[in-house]
């Protein structure tokens, strides 16, 4: 392949532009000191050259294309990186979770700061504190749902709590959870949920669970939901019905699997 040495190109080509003189069309490798003009326009660079270049320095920079960099340090100097796309992918040559444990995003410190991905765990963890006004738990205390009706549906671990609040209820309530884990990672769990009841002039009670849509038994202690409320039902002032399910089968494939116990503290006046 042939090599041409150009210490400065500074000829004009047919067009007026700055490039090769009088449209010369080079095949071979081209070695320039310095170039001066549009490499859009400048002749000699039409079709799909590849070039090959040390350091580039410039004002901007825009590309129409996808952008590829082989490295192994990318260092972006600039005070705030905004990304359009709404996702952005860490650890993408990972085809197993065993990989991504440790990917994750670090903050420079005194002490960094990071939230990376554990596989042992299967959860994100982090080096330091949440913050206190997370949605849901807040220091030691929890978030209320409040309920108007008759249906108690809670999202377990979701937003919305694992306690409802039932403010006027006009007959027996039903408890319904969903989003109760199924894979594997909640294996030999146990879970835990209540409702309060306001009573309003008549008597009621929380009567029927569903755990992701499956009608649990309740195994009220005393035996029976009418031993369990014996001498606490009242029909004014707040009831607290707390329920467990344990896994006693250890497989999280199916809510039938836990054992529902039901235990009811009331007349709170």
């Amino acid at each position: 392949m042939s090599k041409i040495q150009v210490d400065d190109i500074v000829n004009k080509s047919d067009n007026g532009a700055p490039g090769f003189p009088y449209g010369a069309v080079v095949t071979g490798v081209i070695t320039a000191t310095t170039f001066s003009g549009n490499a859009t326009t400048a002749s000699g660079l039409s079709g799909t050259p590849n070039i090959t270049v040390g350091n580039i320095v410039g004002v901007a920079l825009t590309l129409s294309g996808n952008l590829t960099v082989n490295g192994t340090q990318t260092i972006i100097n600039t005070t705030n990186l905004e990304i359009t796309d709404p996702l952005v992918g860490i650890g993408s040559g990972n085809t197993t979770d065993a990989q991504a444990s440790g990917d994750g995003i670090q903050i420079y410190g005194a002490t960094n700061k990071k939230i990376t991905y554990n596989d042992t765990k299967k959860g994100f963890e982090t080096n330091v504190a949440w913050a206190t006004t997370e949605t849901r738990l807040i220091n030691v205390a929890e978030k209320l749902t409040r309920i108007d009706g008759n249906t108690a549906s809670l999202v377990y671990n979701g937003a919305s709590s694992n306690i409802g609040l039932c403010t006027n209820p006009s007959g027996n309530i039903t408890l319904a959870v969903t989003g109760i884990p199924t894979d594997s990672s909640f294996d030999n769990h146990s879970i835990s949920f209540g409702v309060m009841i306001n009573q309003t002039g008549t008597a009621r009670s929380c009567t029927a669970v569903t755990l992701n849509g499956y009608s649990a038994t309740i195994r009220f202690a005393g035996g029976s939901l009418s031993a369990a409320i014996s001498g606490v039902t009242t029909t004014s002032g707040m009831d607290i019905y707390n329920f467990t399910g344990i896994n006693t089968v250890g497989s999280a494939s199916t809510t039938a699997n836990y054992y529902l116990l039901g235990v009811v503290n009331g007349g709170f006046r």
